[in-house]
This record gives C-alpha cells, sequence and structure tokens, in this order.
C-alpha cells in the first residue's frame, strides 16, 4: 500500500512542477508564446509528461486557475463574512475582490484563454472546469444576495440564483 501512496505523492509533485513551472512563464512571456516544450523543459519533466497531466495546453491553464482559485478562497470567505451593509457596495466590492484576485496570478490574456476556452472545446476538460469555477462563483454570489435578502435590502420574491447567474455573466463579460 505504500508504494501506491509515494507513487501519488511523486505524480502530485511533478504536476505541481509543471503547474509551477506553466505560471512562471506565462507571467514573463504570456499565454500564446510560452511552448509545452518550454514549460516541460523549466519544469525539467519530459513533454509527454505535461500532456500525459494535463492533454492540452488550455486544460493547463484551467488547472492553473483551479489552483489560483482554490488559495484565494479564504480571502473571499472573509469578504462575505464581514459584507458592507449597503448591497451595491457589497456586489461592487466583491467583483473588485475578484477581479483582483483574478489578476494577482494570471494574466488578463490568460483568463480570456480561460473564459474562451469553455466555448472553443465544448465537451472537453477546459469547459467542465470552466463551467465548475462560474457555478462557485454563482454560488458565492447567491451568498451575497441571500445576506441582502435576509437583512430586508433586497425584496423577498427575488430569484437569487438567478439574479446571481445574471450577475456572473455581465461581470464575465466586462472582464
Amino acid at each position: 500500500m505504500p508504494p501506491r501512496g509515494l507513487r501519488e505523492r511523486q505524480r502530485r509533485q511533478r504536476a505541481d512542477q509543471v503547474l509551477d513551472a506553466a505560471d512562471r512563464l506565462f507571467a514573463t512571456q504570456g499565454y500564446e508564446a510560452t511552448r509545452i516544450e518550454e514549460i516541460a523543459a523549466t519544469a525539467d519533466v519530459a513533454p509527454a509528461t505535461v500532456y500525459n497531466y494535463f492533454v492540452t495546453k488550455p486544460n493547463l491553464l484551467m488547472a492553473l486557475a483551479v489552483r489560483h482559485v482554490r488559495a484565494a478562497l479564504p480571502e473571499r470567505r472573509a469578504y462575505l463574512r464581514a459584507l458592507p451593509a449597503d448591497p451595491i457596495a457589497g456586489i461592487n466590492g466583491f467583483e473588485a475582490l475578484l477581479a483582483t484576485q483574478a489578476t494577482r496570478h494570471l494574466s488578463r490574456e490568460c483568463w480570456r484563454i480561460i473564459l474562451s476556452a469553455q466555448y472553443l472545446e465544448p465537451d472537453g476538460q477546459a469547459h467542465r472546469t470552466g463551467s465548475r469555477l462560474n457555478l462557485l462563483l454563482r454560488r458565492q454570489y447567491v451568498r451575497v444576495l441571500r445576506h441582502y435578502q435576509e437583512g430586508g435590502r433586497l425584496r423577498p420574491g427575488l430569484d437569487l440564483p438567478d439574479l446571481a447567474e445574471l450577475i456572473v455573466g455581465i461581470t464575465s463579460w466586462h472582464f
């Protein structure tokens, strides 16, 4: 049993090396200018290893986005626990936090690729990952909206999931 655990740790370590290398190269060279072979060389793995773990460059970028979103969750949760009294200020503040977090680690170029990958490969991994990220955002916005609805700042009859989806759609398009 321990060898299986060891193999899994080594696999995770190699995947992290690839993600770290891609993160550095995308930040310095840009997404489009970075080749898989460069990522592999920087990570000290074979290009086949990169393809084995991520299959495509957009999938690699999506995995990087997921990693950054996970790292950002504690900051988001803290904001959601201390929302401003005004719903507009709360929504604007949350959107500002999301934009700051998004561009803290990945460029706008990377986010354009992430957002478009969902449409360019509708049945692929990038689409599924993008859908999960959008679902997370919608759920967080529902929490924001529910807070204001329960506090009497939004009408009781509003459909919060639909409103959250509208906000996410508008802000994603604007971003």
